[in-house]
């Protein structure tokens, strides 16, 4: 990291210099589509600059209500560089607990993701007073709808003009964290967030070019600081899901070198590969146990077994793997030790 560049917008524009490189894909259909640095830096100025004509003032907080996806990427981005104070909140809290957020916050500007997330913010709308506007990323749905208080994502973008910088110190605040089901909100500045995402990227051993594959929700930490900001610090490709549902599959086709994930998922992964196990035949049943025993060290083990248990799971290339706060039970982080995956923690 350029020690000159101490916050994240400073970042980001240095890094906007790759043009054409690849920083993110998102699956669509099917297909991976790639989004280019030229495309992401015009897109979070974008938002910047509507931000600033909506009467958004540096230090006020904008917060996103949506499932983690390129079109938050740039929502988030963009609320940092207008000098504002980026807030993320779980796709699935509850509409009371939202009201306490918003409302504790001192959320200005809400961006929701589709009609489904528009519904639950506007119910509490009204307790909100700090609350001026809310930006519905997806109309689907939404074709009659009329609120002078909402508007699409393409109305608020479009009526943005020129973004006027402001100017960002080190110790003014970025990122504002809320856990899930509200309480104690905690604050980081620019300076905070890129010095987590240097020592992670000192311990974790991240490489330009790795692949990561996002599949905790934005508001967790560690998809945001851990997984997005320090894949644009260290030029690392994020890939987003095509929904929640397809986790599975699109980490098996995508083959990850770096997997952000929670105690949770890796639960669900060993889970899968026993139930799996146990419905084989008895001498399959007793080639995976040995294997799993043995460990990947182990050539045989590894070339009969648990090369293709990594295949199954999408883990062929799997070079970083890390949790924060609680690591996975020790029979599950020594099943992935056995795979030759050693699940590090980070601190968030």
């Amino acid at each position: 990291m350029n020690t000159a560049n101490t916050t994240i917008p400073g970042l980001l524009t240095e890094r906007a210099s790759a043009g054409a490189a690849v920083v993110l894909r998102k699956k669509d259909r099917g297909l991976w589509k790639a989004v280019a640095w030229t495309e992401l830096d015009s897109r979070r100025r974008a938002v910047a600059a509507a931000l600033q004509a909506a009467g958004f003032r540096q230090g006020d907080v904008a917060g996103i209500l949506s499932e983690t996806a390129p079109d938050a990427v740039y929502v988030d981005l963009g609320i940092l560089t207008a000098g504002g104070v980026g807030l993320a909140i779980h796709p699935e809290e509850e509409a009371e607990e939202m009201r306490a957020i918003l409302r504790d916050s001192g959320c200005r500007v809400l961006f929701v993701e589709n009609e489904q997330q528009l519904d639950k913010a506007l119910t509490v709308r009204e307790s909100c007073p700090a609350l001026m506007r809310i930006v519905i990323m997806d109309m689907k749905g939404l074709r009659e709808f009329s609120d002078s208080g909402c508007e699409s994502f393409d109305t608020f973008v479009a009526r943005g003009g020129a973004e006027a910088a402001p100017t960002i110190r080190p110790d003014h605040p970025a990122v504002l964290l809320v856990p899930r089901g509200g309480g104690a909100g905690r604050t980081l500045t620019h300076a905070e967030v890129l010095a987590k995402i240097a020592e992670a990227s000192k311990t974790l051993g991240v490489r330009s070019g790795d692949e990561r594959l996002a599949v905790l929700p934005m508001s967790d930490p560690l998809e945001r600081i851990h997984g997005l900001y320090l894949a644009l610090s260290a030029g690392i490709v994020s890939n987003y899901l095509e929904s929640p549902e397809t986790a599975r599959e699109n980490l098996q086709e995508l083959k990850p070198t770096l997997l952000g994930a929670d105690a949770e998922a890796w639960t669900r992964l060993h889970a899968r590969i026993a139930a799996a196990a146990a419905a084989a035949t008895a001498l399959q049943r007793g080639l995976y146990k040995w294997a799993i025993g043995a460990g990947s060290g182990n050539a045989l083990a590894n070339g009969l077994v648990l090369r293709a248990v990594r295949r199954e799971l999408g883990m062929d290339r799997l070079r970083v793997a890390y949790v924060s706060g609680t690591k996975p039970s020790a029979e599950v982080s020594n099943w992935a030790a056995a795979l030759g995956v050693s699940i590090q923690l980070v601190e968030t």
